[in-house]
């Protein structure tokens, strides 16, 4: 797990190791800068330039341009050709920016009152860090648009690119696109959030000397997954257990010839370790079930649901349910349940509106702690009547905004997961799984790690981190235009430890 912190708590970490524990700022300066100024060497090596480099730092008056200014200087110390421009009003510098100048011009390094057209190998964008909070305009505008404009030049960015909300991802005014960023210490949303990553490129998290103290004083809300934490996440299996130890999912799902979506959920519940799946659809749907997955028990809801929902540990409502009075009938009667997980998906979360249940806010639901729901965009403006553009500009506001404790999986190209308390950002996953039937995988996924205890923050976190790395594991071998549903279910096998 790694943490992903927002610009306050990114400053507190460091006032915190300044102020309580006692770093001086500029020896965290100075270790921002070497690794800034590595960065830039192996940025060389990879693209095989060798010979002829030119650097420049392009610098704002905060301590941002300090770091481009102190980092120029090391790659001075280290032989390459090296320069600094500095952009903005220099008696509103500050006392970090100043002494490094002041080093940097007492070793020589050129300081130069105009950049040239062409000229630079690696430009460096020191302009703004994470403190930025408003739109660019003026020279640094001019200037930004200058560097975004150098073609032939390798674009490296301080901590952020310069013009990027470290929140969200916003972008204020205009920004730098980057080529590469190194970042301090932490991530930062506004790096993995769109479009900030868009315009991050390839990112580098630096140790620079954070106390761990300093963080876990902080205790930042939101974190991710990489591929080395799935083996110590998933839940144990013993050798001494049987089919029951691994609990039983109920999948209400599929309406009148939409068995792929129940057989998708169910299947990929199954895939991911669970011990028994049910599955409760239409009268339809049941010859062609037992058919392509015969180790499911198969029901129709027409019958009713209420002997299936007291057998099942975990019920997933939703693929292809429709939105008839039938999915709402079946849909208020799931609401009733507050002892077991219950995952709400697809249209499922479309008939819940129309559903007598409780208000919890403007546009929101009463739904309990023990259910997860999972809206892509358009179904999250259904539920709180706000704009699919707003929604897709503030993800973290919209997954966390609800008061019930709930779990909301807020499905995008970068998925947020929350229950209001802690965030989980992930960072896995292409294009491939924009494809039918890929959200209901997912339902499945999230059903079956509930199935073996884990709780609902912990399943649907890790739900969409697996199912994100399902598509890495096919691209490598395959393609990104060829997944299908079914291939998801499959490369299961794959990842899983």
């Amino acid at each position: 797990m790694k943490y992903i912190l927002n610009a306050a708590e990114a400053k507190e970490v460091d006032q915190i190791s300044i102020k309580e524990i006692g770093i001086p700022s500029v020896v965290l300066m100075e270790k921002a800068s070497m690794a800034l100024a590595d960065c830039v060497e192996k940025v060389c090596a990879i693209h095989n330039i060798q010979q002829n480099i030119k650097i420049l730092a392009v610098c704002g008056m905060g301590n941002n341009g300090g770091d481009g200014v102190a980092c120029a200087r090391l790659l001075k110390e280290r032989g390459y050709n090296a320069s600094i421009f500095l952009v903005g009003d220099i008696s509103k510098a500050t006392a970090e920016i100043n002494t490094q100048i002041s080093i940097a011009s007492n070793l020589e390094v050129e300081f130069i009152t105009k950049p040239k057209d062409n000229e630079y190998t690696v430009i460096i964008d020191a302009l703004f860090g994470i403190g930025l909070s408003r739109d660019i305009t003026g020279e640094y505008a001019e200037y930004i648009k200058w560097i975004n404009s150098r073609k032939s030049s390798i674009i490296i960015s301080a901590d952020i690119p310069s013009g990027i909300s470290a929140d969200t991802g916003k972008i204020y005014g205009c920004a730098v696109k980057a080529d590469y960023t190194v970042t301090f210490g932490y991530n930062k949303r506004g790096i993995i959030l769109f479009p900030g990553a868009f315009y991050s490129g390839i990112v580098t998290v630096a140790d620079i000397g954070f106390p761990d103290k300093a963080v876990q004083k902080v205790c930042p809300k939101s974190f991710t997954y990489e591929k080395e934490d799935l083996k110590k996440l998933m839940p144990v299996r013993g050798m001494r257990t049987n089919k029951g130890n691994f609990g039983k999912v109920l999948v209400i799902a599929g309406s009148a010839g939409m068995s792929g979506a129940c057989f998708f959920a169910a299947k990929a519940a199954y895939r991911t370790g669970c011990g028994l799946v049910r599955i409760a659809t239409a009268k339809e749907n049941l010859s062609i079930l037992k058919t392509k997955l015969p180790e499911a028990i198969t029901d129709s809801y027409e019958d009713g649901i209420k002997e299936a929902v007291q057998w099942a540990d975990v019920i997933a409502i939703g693929p292809g349910i429709g939105t008839d009075e039938t999915a709402k009938k079946l849909v208020s009667e799931v609401l009733r349940i507050k002892d077991k997980p219950v995952v709400i998906d697809a249209d499922a979360i479309n008939v819940l509106p129309r559903c007598a249940v409780e208000g919890d806010g403007p546009g929101m639901y009463y739904i309990g702690s023990n259910f997860i729901i999972t809206p892509h965009l358009k179904e999250m403006s259904r539920l709180t009547g706000a704009s699919v553009e707003s929604i897709q500009k503030n993800l973290i506001t919209y997954a966390s905004c609800h008061k019930s404790g709930c779990v909301v999986v807020l499905k995008d190209a970068r998925t947020v997961v929350s229950d209001g308390k802690h965030i989980y950002i992930n960072t896995t996953g292409n294009d491939a799984l924009a494809t039918g039937g890929s959200g209901d995988v997912l339902c499945g996924i999230i059903s079956g790690l509930l199935a073996q205890g884990m709780d609902v923050m912990k399943a649907a976190s890790l739900a969409v981190f697996i199912h994100g790395l399902t598509a890495e594991s096919y691209a490598e071998n395959k393609n990104r235009y060829s997944m299908i549903a079914s291939d998801i279910i499959e490369e299961l096998q794959n990842i899983l430890p």
